[in-house]
Order: structure tokens, then sequence, then C-alpha cells
């Protein structure tokens, strides 16, 4: 399934006018199609979910290659594939379905309908941080359908990027960005440090300062390895030239890391706002043993729009002020 295309001259993205007329013509079902098509490797069943035939599923191949000017498809023994162009283009044509279903939110919603919004977090600030953003947005939108998804942070910035997001709370380092290659709006919320902390019954218990030694010798309560703040403590004990701690216990989740610590005689991590709640002073100590654990602050990232998209503004908007009554006594 080749072709050639002899409508190639250059032209400015500035303007839908300036496509060329074979991009011009290539409707969402085309897309669509090579989706489909990626997914499960069958033009019939392209055909199948497109609710065409197949000549037709093969009409729609044909104009996209036409369209883009490369093979987009091999077919042989083995089954149908997609070129390496065609992968390129899909990662970018996914992003423009998602927008365009996002595109019919914002008009149903003008025409009475509810707004969506859908956002990414990690399990930590859903707890800490999002049923107060939350309330505050449902006092400019008090109809709007709000879609909260938990997950590692990358995954979240991967899936924001692909446009399965509106935006995405965080402490994300630069380097997690620069890995998808993207260029998103950024809206600093504040920080606050992390600190060690000792459960009832351990020997540091009730101790304001620690020798940095008694304290790696645990027992330790962790995040899994591959997370985000374990790799922060890794990162912490390294620079302290310390062996790399094995932690007793691994779970997901900064509260739950301080449930177990509470009920045990374990040393665990956690932000200095959680730890200062009765419900973890009562039971926990905060430990000053001269580990830092340098903790990016935090973020919301969301898509760059022009003009900006009303909900995802009265999002970023609300989040400020709840992260400067959790976090603005403690930046810097």
């Amino acid at each position: 399934m080749t072709a050639t295309n002899d409508n190639t001259a250059p032209f400015s993205l500035g303007t839908p006018a300036a496509l060329p007329s074979a991009l011009a013509r290539l409707r969402i079902r085309h897309l669509q199609a090579l989706d489909i098509l990626q997914r499960v490797g069958s033009v019939r069943q392209v055909a199948i979910e497109l609710g065409i035939t197949q000549p037709s599923a093969l009409s729609l191949i044909d104009d996209l290659e036409f369209a883009f000017g490369t093979p987009l498809v091999v077919r042989d023994h083995s089954g149908t594939r997609l070129t390496p162009a065609a992968q390129a283009v899909l990662a970018r044509t996914r992003v423009a379905l998602q927008e365009i279903a996002m595109g019919r939110q914002i008009a149903l919603q003008h025409g009475g309908a509810t707004a969506r919004l859908r956002l990414g977090a990690s399990p930590y600030l859903i707890g800490v941080a999002i049923p107060a953003m939350l309330a505050r947005v449902r006092e400019h939108l008090p109809d709007a359908r709000i879609d909260i998804q938990e997950g590692a942070l990358d995954v979240l910035v991967a899936r924001l990027a692909q446009g399965e997001l509106d935006a995405v709370l965080g402490n994300v380092e630069r380097a997690t960005l620069a890995s998808h290659g993207l260029s998103l709006d950024q809206t600093l919320l504040g920080s606050e440090p992390l600190y060690v902390v000792a459960g009832p019954g351990n020997p540091l218990h009730g101790r304001a300062t620690a020798s940095l030694r008694d304290a790696l010798a645990g027992p330790w309560v962790l995040p899994h390895a591959a997370s985000h703040i374990r790799n922060l403590f890794d990162s912490a004990v390294f620079d302290a030239g310390a062996p790399p701690v094995v932690p007793q216990v691994e779970c997901r989740g900064l509260l739950n890391l301080l449930a177990i610590a509470q009920a045990s005689s374990m040393l665990t991590i956690a932000p200095a706002t959680e730890i200062a709640k009765p419900m973890w002073s009562r039971d926990l100590t905060r430990l000053d043993c001269g580990m830092t654990l340098r903790v990016p602050p935090y973020v919301l990232l969301s898509r760059h729009y022009a003009p900006p998209i009303p909900e995802v503004e009265v999002l970023k908007a609300c989040a400020q002020s709840v992260a400067a009554g959790l976090f603005g006594a403690m930046e810097g």
C-alpha cells in the first residue's frame, strides 16, 4: 500500500488553509482507521469497528498514505503492521482525536451541557490537596464533571502529552518533562521538605535528633524502588556517602507508609505538612538526622492552548489558592 504525493510544497502551520489539499481532505475517520489498525493489526477489524466494508477501510489507508506522502502500512505473510513513519504520525493524530473529543465537550458546555475536567495526580496529593481544590472549582463550575486519575507521575505526564488528561498535579522534575519532548504550561504551587519519622517502639522514637548511621539502621518502610519519592530517598542516602537502605517493607502511597510506621517500630519518610497533622504527630517522631531530601516543587501541568481553555484556567487559579494555604509558609 504505497503512493506518491506531488503536493509536497513547503507550507506554514500558521493557519489550516496552509495545509496541502491532500491533507485538508482527510476526515476524522481516516485517523481512527490508523489508530485501530495499530491496535488490532487487521484491516478487516478496522472495517468492523468503523462499520464500513473492507475495501472502504483499505481506501482510507490509501488516502492517508497519499496525504502524508509515504507508505504507512506494510502487508505481508505475517499480517499488517505500521511503518515507522506511521508510528510517528499516529503519536500526533491520537492527540488530535483526544482534542477533538474535548472540543466537543466544550461546545456542548456552551450549549447547556456540563464541562468536563480530567486531572491526574499522585495518591498523596489526591488526599491532601485535591478535595479543597475541587470544592473551589465547584464554586465556579458547579455542574462540571471531574475525573480524577491516580498514577505514577511519568505515566500521567505521558497521558497529558497524548491528550488523555487536561492537567497533572505533582512534583515533576525537569527530566521527566524533557524525556517526553514537551512544552507544557507549568503553574508553580509551592514546595515542602520530606522528613524522616520514627514509629512507636523504635529506639529513635521521642528523640529530636539522631545520627545518620542510627537512622539508616532502620528498620524502614519505604515506597517501591521505581517510585519518584523512593528515588529521592535513595539519592539522598547516596549523597550522604552511606550504603543503600534495604527496607523491611515496601508499600505504595505516603499515607500508607505513615500508617505502617505508626503501627510498628519502623522509620519512614513523609512531607512536612502531613507529619504535622494530629493524627500522626501524636505517635510519630520527626527526626533531624542530617539527611536532606531535595524535593522538586509541586506544579500543575497543562497543555498550552491559544486562547486558553476557561475550565483549565479555573483549575489553575483554584490550585494556586489551595496550595498557598498548604505549602506557602514552607517555600524556601
